[in-house]
């Protein structure tokens, strides 16, 4: 069962209570903790939680695909349980996606959200993936380098080794790569540390991608934007089809890859503050 978790890092005092409340939802392969040093200047000022997708508490083996709503759906089943009333929706990626999918559905939930690089797929995209996954569900790259990527290492410090030599975290910080090696896999005694979110569930995620346009029209809650200039999810051409979907869009492009929230943390901390405490003082 997804569960909230409070992320309090940075408290060094209980906030009172009217401070913003904020929940944040994952990339697909990146637990929260990947997150500490986006998440922590966000709880000096507001109470912050995460939560955990399906594929790292769910035991059962990953399906050849789960769509997206799914993942919304546990999301709403949480905060119906924890009643914390309307919340902040900070996404990234495919979380990002998540909370759309949800604010479509359950708008009452959500006081606004916050997307960071979100899997907005162009259509003609979407299509040529599904017909080809029809012939053959492994025929798309990022599923075949999913379920072809390592899952043990002798030691966390191997595997930061081996992620520091990887292109797509040239950009993180040696601190902000420890918090993703630590956060994405854990001890096996005996064997060294193992993946937490395998990559069957990564290659599951990728063939189950959802078109989101239609959902973006009809949203009309406050929604902050943040996209890479380099993202290979996030198109300059797409990032104005976003902009041009959600007429309430607040955007700001940085300059970095998909993984700009580990990328620019402190950034991207300061835009999420500005824009969340600009809404209150409206």
């Amino acid at each position: 069962m997804q569960t909230l978790q409070l992320f309090n890092g940075a408290l060094s005092e209980p906030l009172g209570s009217t401070a913003p409340t904020i929940v944040f939802v994952h990339a697909n392969g990146y637990p929260p903790a990947s997150y500490r040093l986006l998440l922590e200047p966000l709880a000096a000022w507001a109470t912050v939680y995460t939560v955990e997708h399906r594929p790292l508490w769910d035991d059962k083996p990953a399906p050849e695909r789960f769509h997206w709503r799914g993942y919304a759906e546990d999301l709403t089943a949480t905060l119906e349980r924890a009643a914390l009333g309307p919340v902040w929706l900070l996404g990234h990626s495919m979380g990002a996606a998540t909370s759309m999918l949800l604010a479509e559905q359950r708008p009452d939930l959500v006081a606004g959200l916050i997307a960071i690089d979100p899997v907005l797929l162009p259509s003609r995209l979407y299509w040529i993936s599904r017909l080809l996954s029809i012939f053959n569900k492994n025929t798309l790259p990022i599923v075949k380098r999913a379920l072809g990527r390592p899952h043990d290492f002798q030691s966390y410090e191997a595997a930061f080794s081996f992620y520091r030599s990887k292109r797509v975290f040239q950009r993180l910080s040696d601190a902000a790569l420890l918090d993703y090696v630590h956060a994405g896999h854990k001890v096996v005694p005996g064997h060294g540390v193992t993946l937490r979110w395998s990559g069957a569930w990564e290659a599951c995620v990728y063939r189950s991608a959802p078109l989101i346009w239609s959902v973006l029209k009809k949203l009309k809650l406050p929604m902050l934007g943040i996209a890479g200039d380099e993202s290979d999810v996030l198109s300059a051409p797409i990032v104005d089809k976003w902009q041009a979907a959600v007429k309430q869009l607040s955007l700001h492009v940085l300059h970095g890859g998909h993984l700009i929230p580990l990328e620019q943390p402190e950034r991207c901390a300061a835009l999420i503050e500005d824009f969340i405490l600009g809404q209150k003082v409206a």
